[in-house]
């Protein structure tokens, strides 16, 4: 009996992601691909209990991102959809969308970000939802800005209902009435199937809660600390980009890159302590951390600029695509602009 093609491990999965990330921050190849890459190899938001999968998920995208943002984000996206599953379980078909979502098989999308803006004060949610009966909600309306939108994914959004009520709802793309927008050419992560999901008479039945306040605040938790797993990641790739560059001029930098990588590893020490435990740092301790991260990013990329010159100012170089990389980090629902902009109102209050 002749066996299956073995399983890469680890290592290997990791690799091949490192060698496609150009490819895949261009556009020319999808993220899908890394996805199923990862479901096989069973790395793809593993099966634990609640107080594991944040562990687990900030280790894996943490090493994802450091070989390829964009597959880190796409990974991402899919675990953050996984977590809305478990957390808040689907009648019925929870089970089916967790088996194909953990293999790679199904794209998940979260598209929450008018969600986090309308909790903080800021434009309300504009997917409406109508009653169509039988359980069933008619939606109609866009969300501007969502990944992972391949055909056939589950998109996670949040609608608003005619009495000014807050839904989480579930999609499928390609169903009628899901229409996805690409993006057009992006700054980086070209290939993550980015762009809007646009909603013109859709129905579901597959509300996920109506607690838009209590939803998000369950699940934020996770998302601020995976984010940062992944700008840990990209810091980590940057910081190893400029060791090797540590001789003759760039000798000037070696106690800065020092300072940097003793920097980073009390950040890896802090994201682990809050992901075996989210509350250990209080209401804002995974905000805080997530913000000192990206802060130790924008240091490390540009000291492997520095260190590379002007080789690295080429496109198609992996310092260049870091810088790029970089500058889509505090841009990411919740943005660094709103998380500073939160913590210092829980400082002041």
């Amino acid at each position: 009996m002749t066996s299956g093609p073995a399983t890469a491990g680890p290592e290997e999965v990791l690799a091949r992601l490192a060698a496609s990330a150009a490819a895949v921050d261009a556009g020319e190849r999808d993220a899908g691909e890394g996805l199923r890459l990862l479901g096989d190899a069973g790395l793809l938001a593993p099966p634990g209990a609640p107080g594991e999968r944040p562990a687990t998920a900030v280790a894996l995208l943490r090493a994802v991102a450091s070989a390829s943002l964009a597959d880190a984000f796409c990974a991402w996206s899919q675990t953050m959809v996984v977590e809305y599953l478990e957390r808040f379980p689907p009648a019925g078909e929870g089970p089916a969308l967790l088996t194909g979502l953990r293999a790679g098989t199904l794209p998940g999308a979260t598209a929450l970000a008018p969600a986090l803006a309308d909790l903080t004060g800021g434009p309300p949610v504009p997917v409406l939802a109508e009653p169509a009966g039988g359980g069933a909600w008619r939606l109609t309306g866009a969300v501007s800005w969502a990944s992972n939108l391949f055909d056939g994914a589950v998109v996670v959004l949040p609608a608003r209902t005619a009495g000014d009520g807050r839904l989480v709802v579930l999609v499928r793309v390609g169903e009628p009435g899901v229409r996805v927008r690409p993006a057009g050419p992006l700054l980086a992560l070209d290939g993550t199937g980015t762009g809007a999901v646009e909603l013109d008479g859709a129905s579901t039945t597959t509300v996920l809660g109506d607690d838009l306040a209590a939803f998000v605040g369950a699940c934020r938790p996770v998302m601020l600390l995976t984010q940062a797993a992944m700008a840990l990641g990209v810091a980590d790739a940057a910081l190893a980009g400029a060791a090797g560059r540590l001789t003759g001029p760039g000798a000037l930098l070696a106690g800065a890159h020092r300072d940097l990588c003793a920097g980073r590893d009390d950040l890896a020490a802090r994201l682990g302590r809050l992901a075996a435990d989210p509350a250990a740092g209080g209401p804002t301790g995974p905000a805080a951390a997530r913000v000192a991260v990206l802060d130790l990013l924008a240091r490390a990329v540009h000291a492997e600029g520095l260190l590379t010159g002007g080789t690295g100012y080429r496109r198609d170089h992996p310092a260049a695509r870091r810088r790029r990389e970089a500058a889509f980090l505090p841009v990411q629902a919740p943005t660094e602009l709103q998380l500073r902009t939160a913590l210092a109102a829980a400082a002041a209050g």
